[in-house]
Order: structure tokens, then C-alpha cells, then sequence
């Protein structure tokens, strides 16, 4: 009667959406080391934050603009259905 997905599969599906997150464009390597840059960085300039990027060989500020536009719906997806998982198996286990 009711279809209910078991612990091991609900976590299973949850380790696949972790892996798929940490795979995302937006969890690479060089646009968190950017936005770590942009966030140490107390200033308004743009020109002094995309010459830290630049010295640091990471995209600069446009770049990373055309890459947030590009992945955040896919990123939007992949938190909701991780969270859905997560909401399911913390239901199971009580």
C-alpha cells in the first residue's frame, strides 16, 4: 500500500546528491577560493579585488558573475532534492 523508500536507499540517494553537489561548477576549487578572496577582501573596489583574483589565477568578477547565472538553478536543484533525501531519513530514523 505505501511505497516507502528504505534507510539504506534514502542514504544512498543522499550520498549521491552530496557527490553531485561537490561536483557542481559552483563548489569548484577556484570559484570558492574566489569568493573566499572576495569575502577577504574589505573593500568596494572592483579593480583591487579582480587584481587579487587575477594574481591568484582564479576568474575574475565578471566571470564568476556569468557562472552564478549559469549553475544556479542546477545548484538551486540539487540542495532541494538533498534536502527533501535528508527530511525523508531524518523522518525514518525518528
Amino acid at each position: 500500500m505505501f511505497n516507502r523508500e528504505s534507510q539504506e536507499d534514502l542514504q544512498t540517494k543522499l550520498d549521491s546528491a552530496n557527490a553531485a553537489i561537490a561536483r557542481h561548477p559552483l563548489a569548484s576549487e577556484r570559484v570558492t577560493r574566489a569568493h573566499a578572496i572576495i569575502e577577504s577582501t574589505n573593500s568596494d573596489d572592483k579593480e583591487l579585488v579582480n587584481k587579487k583574483l587575477e594574481d591568484a589565477g582564479l576568474p575574475g568578477l565578471a566571470e564568476l558573475g556569468k557562472i552564478t547565472v549559469r549553475h544556479s538553478l542546477s545548484w538551486w536543484k540539487l540542495h532541494r532534492e538533498r534536502n527533501k533525501i535528508a527530511e525523508k531519513l531524518e523522518k525514518l530514523r525518528g
